[in-house]
This record gives C-alpha cells, structure tokens and sequence, in this order.
C-alpha cells in the first residue's frame, strides 16, 4: 500500500474513533439504585458502550498505523507513547465496555433490581479497580509521551501536541478523584478529542504535501 494511502487511512481511523469515543463518553452515566433510573439505564447502557468499544477499537487500529509510521527522529519516546496509550486504552476503558454491553445486561435481565449493587461491586473490587486506575495512569503517560513525539518529529504541525498535553493533565488530575471530580469525567472525552485532533492533521498534512510537492519539484528544475 502507498505510503500516503497509510497515512490518510490513520488519520481517518483516529478522527472517526476519537469523535465516536469522545460522543459515548459525554453520554455515559453510571447506574443507579434508584427506580426511576434503573429503566434509562438498561435502555441506553448497552448501545452506547458497544458503540464506544467499535470507537475505542477505531482508535487502536488508526493509533498503531500512525505509530508504525513515526520517523526514527522521534527516538524512544513515539514508542513508549504507543505501548503506553495502547496498554491504556485498553485497560482504562475498552476493558469496562465488555461488562457494560454483554454481562451487565445478561443479569439486568435475570436479577434487575440488584444489577446496580453488583455493578458498583464490580468496579470498586480491588483487581479490577486496581487495572482500570493503572490503566488511566498509563493513558497519562501515554499522552505527555504523545504530546512531546509530535513536538520532536516534523511529520505533524506542532499545534496538534496542544490537545494531547491538555487531556493528559486532566488525566492525571483525574487520578484522583477526590480533589476534581468534574475533571475525571471531562479526562477520557478531552483524550479522544486529542487523538481526533491529531488524526485530522495526520490526515490534512500528509494532503498539504502531497499537493504542495509537484509545485516544490517545478521550482527545484
């Protein structure tokens, strides 16, 4: 496949997956005990996180094209921000999307009032809190490690390290929640928006260039 073709195909991947990512996350809520809840919880609980997880593997397959892509100028630090947002995403977000859309709402439909409590069970159990929290912390990494890759390679318009630096702080404020509960809500949103943002301008330079070159080589001759 050309080169430019592997370009364009991940930034559409990042654009699309952040969009779709970040659009499920701003219409996510957690479940509740009460009545009145329970409902709305079980009708748009399990649509949104199956589509969040299509959106979240989007963002995988668009994030590993355009890191196999980086240029050796970016050293080790394009690669640490791959493993390091790949591991993250996965344990800090797609892994909590599995239980939503396929376990959940197997015992919804068998023990619906207790579904909220074994829910809240679930996620504050020590193994799988303990891996969502580690992956989040591996999304922050992974996001100053980003931002500062597309600093150092002149592949992407420096702006585009702007969103990613923004959401890994809030993702690392969000760490802990208990001094900004508003941002740890505003954290995964603010990373996928980044990711779309870098996607777009993946997509729009590797465009620029390509129209840009022939007039570059008329002027060389």
């Amino acid at each position: 496949m050309p080169m430019h073709m592997r370009f364009k195909l991940a930034g559409i991947a990042l654009t699309l997956g952040g969009l779709t990512a970040a659009t499920c996350h701003l219409f996510s809520f957690e479940s509740s005990a009460e009545m009145s809840h329970m409902a709305n919880y079980a009708c748009f609980a399990e649509p949104i996180h199956l589509v969040l997880f299509a959106g979240l593997l989007t963002v995988l397959l668009g994030w590993s094209e355009q890191s196999s892509l980086q240029p050796s100028e970016s050293g080790i630090v394009a690669p640490a921000a791959f493993v390091c947002l790949f591991l993250g995403i996965i344990c800090g977000d797609l892994l909590h999307c599995v239980l939503e859309f396929s376990i959940f709402p197997v015992l919804g439909s068998m023990v619906p009032y207790a579904l909220p409590g074994i829910a809240d069970a679930t996620y504050r159990s020590a193994a799988l809190g303990t891996l969502i929290w580690a992956g989040q912390a591996l999304m922050f990494l992974g996001g100053l490690a980003a931002a500062a890759s597309t600093c150092r390679t002149r592949s992407h318009p420096h702006w585009a390290a702007a969103p990613l630096a923004f959401s890994a702080v809030l993702l690392g404020v969000g760490l802990f929640p208990q001094l900004a509960p508003a941002i740890r809500a505003a954290a995964l949103p603010a990373l996928y928006v980044s990711m779309a943002v870098l996607g777009a301008s993946v997509f729009c330079a590797r465009r620029t260039s390509r129209e840009v070159s022939p007039f570059a080589e008329t002027a060389a001759k």
